[in-house]
């Protein structure tokens, strides 16, 4: 072998090399980074009994994640009274420049179509999904004191009323305009359509993210 062509061969790959190395060690960082948010997130869900002050692990978790999750407490829309997304925003946009340095360690390169459906697979994952479950799982409750009635029933009802009322009054001025139905019923097409809207949801995102994928850009 020309020892000139391999000197310049090798010459020529070491920066991507490099580069790649460089984004792997960056993805690796961010994965720990991510299960340290993690970490604090469900560490302010605990409170032990009689615990005063806060947990002394959750407190220095939150010296190093704290000043990252700020960045996204000004999305007011995702914070309801006691629910507060932003962490998963977070996470999400966390996950995509991880996915992204992850897919460029491996393969040493990335397309446009590759980010786009890297975006699209987080925000599935980390919001939309979540919150058709959120909402599937709600309903499936509110249906099962539909037909379950005892004397706090109405105190079940009301509560989550409070966070699904939004959705069956959509339900019913979209599929029962001038229209008066049981509740049974209501919950039940409410049910079913977000069901099915889940269902599509799921083939559309399949489609889309692999029309993204092969593109040669």
């Amino acid at each position: 072998m020309n020892r000139t062509y391999y000197d310049s061969s090798l010459a020529s790959m070491a920066p991507s090399n490099i580069f790649m190395t460089i984004a792997s060690i960056l993805a690796s960082v961010l994965s720990l980074y991510s299960l340290l948010i993690w970490l604090r997130i469900v560490l302010t869900w605990i409170r032990v009994p009689g615990q005063t002050q806060e947990n002394p692990l959750a407190f220095y978790l939150g010296k190093i994640v704290d000043p990252y999750l700020s960045w996204f407490k000004g999305i007011s829309s995702l914070r309801r009274s006691r629910i507060d997304l932003t962490p998963l925003v977070a996470l999400a946009v966390l996950s995509v420049v991880q996915s992204m340095l992850r897919l460029y360690g491996t393969h040493g390169t990335l397309t446009v179509g590759m980010v786009f459906a890297l975006v699209l697979q987080t925000l599935w994952s980390y919001l939309v999904s979540p919150i058709f479950w959120f909402v599937i799982i709600l309903l499936g409750i509110r249906l099962f004191f539909c037909y379950k009635r005892s004397a706090n029933t109405i105190n079940y009802i009301t509560m989550l009323d409070s966070l699904v009322g939004g959705i069956l009054n959509w339900v019913q001025k979209t599929f029962y305009p001038k229209k008066a139905i049981n509740d049974r019923q209501l919950v039940i097409t409410s049910l079913v359509f977000f069901i099915a809207l889940y269902v599509l949801s799921s083939v559309i995102l399949r489609f889309l993210l692999n029309f993204f994928t092969n593109l040669s850009f």
